[in-house]
């Protein structure tokens, strides 16, 4: 037997934070008791926005379920009384309230500035999110979009909620056409948007604060816009505030040169790492010659043998490769560090296998890795094995 319909309160006052309502039937359920009331004002999640959480009959709500004519209130304990009280948590109500009014107009300023439409909405925890129909929205449209919104809000233009037949609300200027039947519930924003929704707003958009967006991204063929408003875009502008103002005492500058100082110091930096490769590259070519020029030679190659560390100059694998670009070389090298690391290579087309001579070695000492028959390397080994691990592998060449 289907639950009895609920009256929803929130339809027609967003701003109810607490009521009374009869217990009308009670479903146990495998997470405590589905309890349905004669009337509620919790929202359950529906079109994009989250569910209310509060109190009822004393306890925590865990979960609003929304079960066609019929709101489910899960509780962990079944109420004593049949008549009991429900409390929403105003905080964040009042937030969805924001976010979603904000939505509707975001949505309509980005379709008056520029004929997109908005095509899904999601509301989340630290952001919302509206897809828009087109992949070629850039910089400039989104300031328009954005700039539109806000003068809105600054209007503090009356948010109005009524409910009109279905067939009189197919006639009207719907921002996206509705398909439900019935009295359908309408939120107006006074000559800028209508459409049909039964989520909570506020009354009137200076309530709204201010909207942000934050970023945009193409998502398969849509334009996904990020945006915050009310307390959120003030707790953003305070926390991008405060990443500023520490990034430019950082730098000894104000807060207007930050970003150009960092992109100067970024060029500074990639021509300082460039430089630095060249150095290493040099300097692993010196220590090879010199290494190479002690080196037994064992079946007409040269064995390097060689513990070094990740932080040394030339760096291991630069070092490794100038060893093997000389010919008949094979270069063996251990590197200190925790874990500690092995890189053997041979000069191209070499005899040997320096996969295969890799797992041999790793079978004895631990570690794990691989690599081709030219190049092999691998990790956590104990720092404590790598001379025994290098003279194994030395003595597995012959």
């Amino acid at each position: 037997m289907a639950p009895p319909q609920t009256e929803r309160l929130y339809y027609t006052d967003c701003y109810l934070k607490d009521f009374e309502a009869r217990v009308v039937a009670v479903k146990a359920d495998a997470e405590g008791f589905r309890v349905y009331l004669d009337r509620s004002a919790f929202y359950p999640e529906s079109g994009g926005q989250p569910a209310d959480t509060g109190t009822l009959a004393g306890q925590p709500v865990l979960q609003i379920a929304d079960e066609g004519e019929a709101v489910a209130h899960l509780l962990a304990k079944q109420p004593e009384n049949d008549l009991v009280e429900g409390e929403i948590d105003w905080p964040r109500r009042f937030d969805h309230m924001q976010q979603h009014t904000g939505q509707h107009v975001l949505s309509s300023a980005f379709e008056r500035a520029g004929g997109y439409k908005t095509v899904s909405f999601h509301m989340g925890k630290e952001s919302s999110t509206i897809d828009l129909d087109s992949d070629r929205i850039g910089r400039r449209q989104i300031e328009e979009a954005e700039h539109l919104a806000n003068r809105i809000l600054f209007e503090n233009r009356e948010v109005r909620i009524f409910f009109t037949p279905a067939e009189e609300a197919t006639r009207m200027e719907l921002r996206k056409p509705t398909f439900r039947e019935g009295d359908v519930r309408l939120v107006e924003i006074d000559g800028f948007d209508l459409s049909a929704c039964g989520g909570t707003h506020v009354n009137r958009t200076g309530a709204i604060g201010m909207i942000a967006v934050r970023k945009s991204e193409r998502v398969k063929g849509l334009t996904r816009v990020e945006f915050v408003c009310g307390e959120r875009a003030l707790g953003r502008a305070r926390s991008d505030y405060k990443s500023l103002s520490e990034s430019a005492l950082q730098l000894s500058t104000s807060l207007e040169n930050v970003p150009g100082l960092i992109q100067k110091q970024s060029a500074e930096l990639r021509d300082a790492l460039q430089a630095k490769e060249k150095l290493q590259e040099r300097l692993a070519e010196y220590r090879a010659r010199e290494l190479l020029a002690s080196a037994p030679e064992r079946k007409g190659r040269r064995i390097v043998r060689v513990v070094t560390t990740a932080f040394d100059l030339e760096a291991p694998e630069l070092l490794a490769h100038a060893i093997v670009r000389q010919n008949c070389a094979v270069a063996l090298i251990g590197v200190k560090g925790l874990p500690a690391r092995l890189i053997f290579a041979q000069s191209p087309g070499g005899p040997d296998d320096m996969n295969a001579l890799l797992r041999q070695t790793l079978a004895r000492v631990g570690g794990k890795g691989g690599g081709r028959q030219d190049f092999a390397q691998a990790g956590g080994l104990d720092e404590e094995r790598l001379e025994e691990a290098l003279a194994l592998a030395e003595s597995i060449l012959g």
